[in-house]
């Protein structure tokens, strides 16, 4: 249901509208919801484009210096990506992660989207997230994450999501596209259902411990001030800040980190960048550390590695079927059919290797 007062703007935001007119009626929003801007004209308000997403539409408004109001990120979810994300559940998260110190403040909420504080901070690039002190930094900021508690059913539902959007796949549409829909004709669901309950099961080998996962650790999604260099030593994790809570929910420790480190590739897809076992070892010894008065046993970080390994598999499954979903609705100007084959390239090229390390790992640590 739209949601339109008389002579109000309506609270959904019309995504197919030019630009222009899309500005305008955020400027509209902002000023009827944002109590501080109830007294500013369209023309007091300056319209920047935020980039680093792939679904949502992202500005900053910021109100002319004279009137001394501090800028906001005005935030329309893509359209139709309420298939895959749960908007009443990710705003319930959002708040409580916001009490719990993680991500923009949120300042108000319309029916397709929310306005945030501004964070004056700089987001990463991919080769930022690979040098050591700052790789350190995330490891212990994300092990603080994972110990927020947010309400809800604790229950992981990784594969269970991956196999549900296998099974919605089937139902997709490309008909009105012939290139899309040569792709999708070629593509094997019930082999991919089978990849991902291979993959699941040598995860689940690993009890992996459940916490609550960002699910979307890219660079773009972590900031850190505008002064300090990426290759800062001694820097409190407590100065970085984490935002976009769209896929956070609780689930298995080995995703959030495998999904982060296949993160080093960046949109391009460089995966030469994954990162090899001594950094995953030193990245999870800062992890485990956090909060603990000891350091981590030889063993525990050897079976970490194995842990993030495996669980990246499952990774390029969530999102290499996220994508075709993506390619189906999304208005944005994004290769989501090409980005379908990358993921599941990348996985088939590194499954028998990380699976092979479960094995040989509890072959190593058998106690028979």
């Amino acid at each position: 249901m739209v949601h339109q007062v008389p002579g109000k703007p309506s609270l959904l935001l019309n995504l197919k509208q030019d630009k222009k007119k899309l500005e305008k009626h955020a400027k509209e929003l902002s000023i009827h919801l944002l109590e501080d801007w109830k007294q500013l004209q369209e023309d007091d308000i300056e319209v920047a484009e935020i980039s680093g997403g792939i679904t949502n539409l992202l500005w900053k408004l910021s109100p002319k210096q004279q009137h001394k109001l501090a800028p906001v990120v005005f935030r329309a979810f893509g359209e139709q990506t309420d298939r895959l994300i749960e908007r009443g559940r990710e705003h319930e998260v959002v708040l409580q992660l916001n009490k719990a110190g993680f991500g923009a403040q949120v300042l108000a909420s319309f029916d397709n989207g929310r306005i945030e504080a501004f964070l004056d901070l700089r987001t990463l690039e991919p080769k930022d997230m690979t040098v050591n002190p700052m790789a350190a930094r995330i490891a212990r900021r994300l092990k603080q994450f994972h110990q927020a508690s947010i309400d809800g059913d604790r229950t992981p539902q990784t594969f269970a999501i991956i196999k549900k959007w296998i099974e919605m796949a089937k139902d997709l549409d490309f008909s009105g596209d012939p290139k899309k829909q040569a792709a999708y004709v070629k593509l094997d669901l019930e082999a991919m259902h089978k990849e991902c309950c291979e993959t699941e099961a040598a995860c689940l080998r690993l009890d992996s411990p459940v916490v609550f996962t960002h699910c979307d650790m890219l660079s773009g999604n972590v900031l850190v001030p505008r002064h300090e260099d990426s290759d800062a030593v001694g820097t409190s994790p407590d100065s970085m800040q984490f935002i976009d809570f769209e896929y956070a929910r609780w689930g298995y420790r080995g995703f959030d980190l495998g999904n982060h480190f296949n993160e080093y590739a960046g949109f391009e897809c460089d995966y030469s960048r994954y990162p090899g076992k001594d950094h995953i070892a030193d990245f999870m010894r800062n992890y485990l550390e956090e909060g603990f008065d000891r350091q981590p046993s030889k063993a525990e970080v050897d079976k970490a590695v194995v842990e993030c390994n495996a669980y990246a598999l499952a990774s390029h499954q969530f999102w290499g079927i996220w994508a075709l979903h993506q390619a189906s609705f999304s208005p944005i100007d994004f290769d989501y059919i090409g980005y379908v084959d990358l993921r599941w390239n990348e996985y088939h090229r590194r499954k028998q290797e990380f699976l092979a390390d479960v094995d040989a790992w509890f072959r190593q640590h058998s106690t028979s």
